[in-house]
């Protein structure tokens, strides 16, 4: 169809309650976090703080976790 203009409005909506929201530069400072915990043998690091809040995410960064230190 092509592009189709500007929006006329847009709103973004935080839940105080809901999914917790990672604040600007969160993904540089993940990847300095898992740098220097690459230099560190036998360390994985898992759960919402790095690659998603929601439980799917928690438990693909559990697996990940646990086949690097089994690898």
């Amino acid at each position: 169809m092509g592009p189709l203009g500007e929006p006329v409005a847009a709103r973004v909506t935080r839940w105080d309650r809901g999914l917790p929201q990672y604040e600007v530069g969160h993904h540089d400072r993940v990847r300095r976090i898992r740098e220097a915990a690459s230099k560190l043998p036998g360390l994985a690091l898992c759960g919402a703080t790095y690659e998603g809040v929601g439980v799917a995410a928690c438990v693909a960064t559990g697996r990940a976790a646990a086949r690097q230190v089994l690898a």
